[in-house]
């Protein structure tokens, strides 16, 4: 839930997911790769189910915003600071990204749950996994960077997908949640542009701390001040932050990078292809979601598009 190379959530999901330089092993480290970047991909998958379970226990998008990065952050310090080998940027590569990633993750991870709230958690999904194409979008207007014929159709194939999968279906669905799927989308591909560079040139595990650091503070805090920050008061109430915070962010986020590690980037890329899949299935099994066969081609077209777009990295002689 970064993700632009990787996934690429989901942090919500997301979750950041920078671009990083993996070693690509071989053998069985190939394979604990692949396991490891399939358990990311499904752990961020799984965070549309659980904000499904805490909305059904009343509990408010300020509340499950705020608990998520709060008990994340705590769990992901214990990891960053039990390690002996992560490096440390300087201070003021620390506020950089806490205050572009904070804001920019913090406002992607609203857009999301309150997409999550109004549409079918696969819909959302899907919405939000058009991010690496929007990404191509940017980069091409922003810094000129040359529109290929495998990402000119990429972008076809994603259009098309998404035509399909919202398109036809605006009588059924919530045009306030599709717009905050979209633009959960969007503000992540902001997110990815913006904080490439300090990700790259850093412990991808010790920056990420840090944003969801930031994000815990300005959500705690603008939380408390407004009094809309209540503890869950059911079971379930809890087990639903519990899976957003501790499943679908921390251990989605660290399976993430260890995986990239021993398969690279590229590949780690179209194995998390199956995040919307895993949603699709979920939202079915667990919620009893439904959703038309024209919707779920449109879906696999939008990963269809975020595949070609990685296999053009692929290709001997590509950058």
């Amino acid at each position: 839930m970064t993700k632009e190379a990787a996934k690429e959530s989901k942090l919500n999901q997301p979750a950041v997911q920078p671009v990083l330089d993996g070693n690509k092993g071989a053998g069985s480290g190939k394979i604990l790769g692949t396991v490891l970047t399939i358990i990311s991909a499904s752990a961020f998958a799984l965070m549309a189910i659980f904000a499904k379970y805490a909305y059904k226990e009343d509990l408010n998008l300020p509340t499950i915003l705020s608990l998520r990065f709060l008990i994340a952050a705590l769990i992901m310090w214990v990891v960053v600071l039990a390690g002996r080998k992560n490096s440390w940027p300087g201070l003021k590569g620390v506020l950089a990204i806490m205050a572009v990633g904070g804001v920019s993750y913090g406002l992607q991870s609203s857009f999301f749950f309150g997409a999550v709230r109004l549409i079918p958690a696969s819909i959302a999904s899907i919405l939000l996994y058009m991010y690496p194409v929007i990404v191509t979008v940017l980069s091409a207007w922003i810094f000129r960077e040359r529109l290929t014929r495998y990402k000119i159709l990429s972008l076809v194939i994603s259009l098309v997908g998404l035509i399909m999968v919202v398109g036809m279906a605006f009588q059924g669905l919530n045009l306030k949640g599709v717009l905050f799927g979209l633009g959960a989308a969007v503000v992540y591909s902001l997110y990815l542009i913006s904080s490439n560079r300090l990700l790259y040139d850093n412990d991808p595990v010790v920056m990420t701390t840090c944003i969801i650091t930031a994000a815990a503070v300005v959500f705690n805090t603008a939380g408390r001040a407004k009094g809309n920050v209540v503890l869950p008061d059911t079971a379930m109430g809890w087990w639903s932050i519990a899976g957003i915070a501790v499943v679908s962010t921390v251990i989605a986020i660290l399976t993430l990078f260890q995986g990239m590690k021993l398969v690279g980037p590229s590949r780690a890329s179209i194995i998390s292809a199956i995040e919307p899949v895993v949603t699709v299935a979920a939202a079915a099994l667990l919620l009893g979601e439904r959703i038309s066969w024209l919707q779920i081609a449109g879906g696999l077209l939008v990963i269809a598009a975020v595949i070609t777009l990685q296999l053009e990295r692929e290709v001997p002689g590509k950058e």
